[in-house]
């Protein structure tokens, strides 16, 4: 698996791919699709990435290029 941004602030946290899956409350399938930029998650997930990789909205906003 490709390192991404997201994948690397997630290592960073201290999280494995499980503990991510269980915090964020996501499935398998939607969390890897998010790992690999397949997939652009909701509002409320990215608020639950930011306080679980433990940094703001926007550098969440920043690591999975989204812009608007």
């Amino acid at each position: 698996m490709k390192l991404t941004p997201i994948r690397l602030r997630r290592l960073n946290a201290g999280l494995d791919s499980e503990q991510a899956m269980e915090v964020l409350k996501i499935t398998k399938s939607t969390f890897y699709k998010l790992e690999q930029g397949w997939t652009s998650p909701s509002p409320q997930l990215i608020k639950r990435l930011a306080d679980a990789y433990k940094c703001t909205t926007d550098e969440i906003f920043k690591d999975l290029k989204i812009t608007g």
